[in-house]
């Protein structure tokens, strides 16, 4: 640090700031006051300087007296400072704290702190010199950093929630879409010889049929309306089971490499969103290797300490299992990396994505208590890392087989649904069952043909979302009369209810939309199998 020699005006800058009658106490409160406090002359040269500003920059007692300011000024912008003090010298005048003059500061070891800085300037019978009060902001900042990233987790959580709702209403109608096609191309498939080339048609409607199913149960996970049966899982089996099938649809120019630690801990989730995690996650890599490239899939246990839980909302110290997926593909702008999890956006071209892929997997995550990060910039890939909460419960040692299926009774069911199509469809399948179904398409003219006949039926399978009345309160008027009465929910948007409201409304058990033949039969006979 090259001296300066200091004026000499100390008692002319007294006689102007003291308020006080002794220079003495002027001098104890300057070096005193909170805050860090500079006096600078026209040539920029420091007469004074109290305790707090050497203490923010790192100077011992009456360092700093008869240097040059600029030496407090980091390197990329001290060519212009002198200019900008000639200037205020020029035409001073008072600026005060919170005015806009947020800037950094140099610290004697070189790294920048960002401050605060209020100038007002005194005459003195040796020229204009101005007094600075400076302040540090690194706290103030980092806080309003915290609140932003706070209020964007809000925001975001909002337009997850209203998308959610409009998810769930699409998937609800969807399901009847979908349990139409179903439910009609069995009828036809059982109807035909296995030989014939139609038989493999309809398989291939009913294989589409499943994948649509599976874009439902997708976007009623993202939407939060169907619940998330977590158990004890082995990621190392969810991981290997998704690398064959990626393995098999990735294109030759992508190389596929794999490093699962065989004692990556259990965690508690839902094998097929995991399955869906991986999937998704692969996926989007392969996408951005357009060109070839190398796609890792690592899983790995790791140790959260509290330094990184702190920096990781919602997660606790203790033991991880993380899943890392790693591309060499064009990589991400800051912007692009900052939208990537928003609902329906999307970088890629018209019909080559939905823009639905990571946010159904952050919803995921977070709904397994988990977290998720990305790491990416153009041209150098991207690592998505996701960390789930070990579950420390012993593993599964396997299920007992099942037992023989007995042979099911025919039943008298009251079926109810109110669209036509649905209703006649499931009827058919019901009969082809072996059972004598009673069909309406209104809950109450269902309920009033009950009361006069309400010994006469075994079961009761309604749909819920009907017109009226719903399936839920129909279910509990003829449950009122009838309280042994099995019944049987089938809807596309009623397996997102709490146990006890179904307990409550006498719903025994809820089948989701769309079902097979197959799977209505096991529902039944999951509802008579202890009689």
């Amino acid at each position: 640090m090259r001296a300066f020699t200091p004026c000499t005006c100390w008692g002319c800058l007294m006689g102007e700031l003291r308020s006080a009658e002794s220079g003495d106490l002027f001098r104890l409160a300057f070096d005193l006051a909170p805050s860090g406090m500079l006096a600078v002359n026209e040539a920029g040269v420091i007469l004074l300087a109290n305790r707090e500003v050497e203490r923010l920059f790192g100077y011992g007692p009456g360092e700093l007296l008869g240097h040059s300011i600029d030496e407090l000024v980091p390197m990329p912008y001290r060519h212009g400072h002198g200019a900008h003090r000639e200037g205020f010298f020029r035409q001073p005048s008072e600026r005060r704290m919170g005015s806009g003059r947020d800037l950094n500061g140099l610290h004697r070891d070189g790294t920048e702190i960002p401050v605060e800085i209020g100038l007002n300037p005194v005459r003195t019978p040796d020229g204009v010199v101005v007094v600075a009060s400076v302040v540090d902001i690194s706290a103030r900042l980092a806080a309003a950093k915290a609140l932003r990233e706070s209020e964007e987790r809000v925001r975001q959580s909002q337009k997850l929630e209203s998308l959610g709702t409009l998810a769930g209403g699409i998937a609800h109608d969807f399901n009847n879409v979908l349990l139409a096609i179903v439910g009609y191309t069995e009828l036809v498939s059982r109807s035909l010889p296995a030989q014939q080339q139609e038989q493999d048609d309809l398989d291939n409607v009913l294989r589409a049929a499943e994948r649509g199913r599976q874009l439902v149960q997708r976007i009623l996970a993202f939407s939060r309306q169907r619940e998330i049966v977590r158990v004890p899982t082995s990621l190392d089996r969810v991981v290997r089971e998704a690398l064959d099938l990626l393995r098999a649809s990735m294109p030759s120019t992508i190389e596929i490499r794999s490093h699962l630690e065989g004692a990556t801990p259990q965690v508690l989730a839902d094998d097929t969103q995991m399955h869906q995690v991986v999937m998704n996650l692969a996926t989007n890599a392969a996408q951005a290797m357009t060109t070839g490239g190398v796609l890792r899939v690592e899983l790995s246990s790791f140790h959260a300490d509290a330094a990184w839980a702190a920096k990781h909302p919602g997660m606790h110290e203790g033991w991880c299992a993380r899943l890392s997926v790693v591309d060499t593909g064009v990589g991400m702008s800051p912007e692009v990396k900052q939208r990537i999890f928003e609902p329906f956006y999307t970088t890629k071209p018209a019909g080559r994505g939905t823009g639905l892929g990571l946010s159904v997997t952050l919803g995921i995550v977070q709904a397994l208590e988990g977290t998720i990060e990305v790491t990416s910039a153009p041209g150098q890939g991207t690592r998505v890392d996701v960390w789930l909460p070990a579950h420390v419960a012993p593993r599964a040692v396997g299920a007992a087989p099942a037992p023989p299926e007995a042979e099911q009774r025919p039943l008298r069911i009251l079926l109810v649904e109110d669209e036509d199509v649905l209703g006649r469809m499931e009827r058919r399948q019901l009969e082809s069952l072996g059972h004598t179904v009673t069909l309406h398409h209104s809950s109450p003219d269902a309920l009033e043909v009950f009361r006069a006949h309400a010994g006469e039926f075994d079961l009761l399978i309604t749909d819920n979302t009907m017109p009226r009345m719903t399936g839920l309160a129909l279910s509990r008027e003829i449950v009122a009369i009838r309280p042994d009465l099995p019944v049987l929910m089938v809807s596309g948007y009623a397996d997102h209810a709490e146990p006890e409201v179904l307990e409550q409304h006498g719903v025994d058990a809820v089948l989701a939309k769309p079902h097979s033949a197959r799977e209505l039969d096991a529902a039944i006979r999951g509802l008579f199998a202890t009689e």
